[in-house]
């Protein structure tokens, strides 16, 4: 069984034996590696990988930004709610509601209940001047007659 050692006495020859023990190898190594993904593959994956990831993050950014807006709306509907149900519920017109401050329920019935004290319970203020038929509602004339009443003092 044993072959007889031939020397080897060629370049010729030194090159064939070389080649025929690369070619053996390099089929070793793929029959090992068979099934096995490529670097060149394996950098590509991570690459698309890299880029799913960030297109999920800007996303998922886009969404927290979209949640804080919504947020802050609804809690802007539910002070405003609460607001008029405090000024209905302490009698002040709704006319007020936009003055009333404060963030949490007992801040804003503490301001509803003193802005109150200040308006008072339903009162009508007077007009500021008279609106009889007799006297002009044209500004320019109330001025003119203010002005004459002034010269006639002096």
């Amino acid at each position: 069984m044993s072959e007889e050692f031939k020397p080897i006495e060629t370049q010729e020859e030194l090159d064939k034996i070389i080649t025929n023990r690369l070619k053996r190898e390099r089929e070793s190594a793929e029959n090992r590696f068979k099934g096995w993904i490529s670097p060149e593959d394996h950098q590509k994956g991570i690459e698309e990988a890299n880029k799913a990831f960030s297109d999920y993050k800007e996303a998922h950014k886009n969404d927290e930004q979209t949640i804080a807006d919504l947020t802050a709306k609804v809690k802007t509907y539910e002070t405003t709610s609460l607001k008029s149900r405090i000024a209905h519920e302490v009698g002040l017109s709704y006319d007020w509601i936009s003055r009333i401050s404060g963030e949490d329920e007992e801040s804003i019935r503490a301001d509803a209940e003193s802005l109150k004290k200040l308006v008072g319970a339903g009162t009508v203020l007077a007009p500021t001047k008279s609106t009889e038929s007799g006297e002009s509602t044209d500004p320019a004339k109330t001025a003119m007659k203010s002005l004459l009443g002034a010269i006639k003092t002096n």
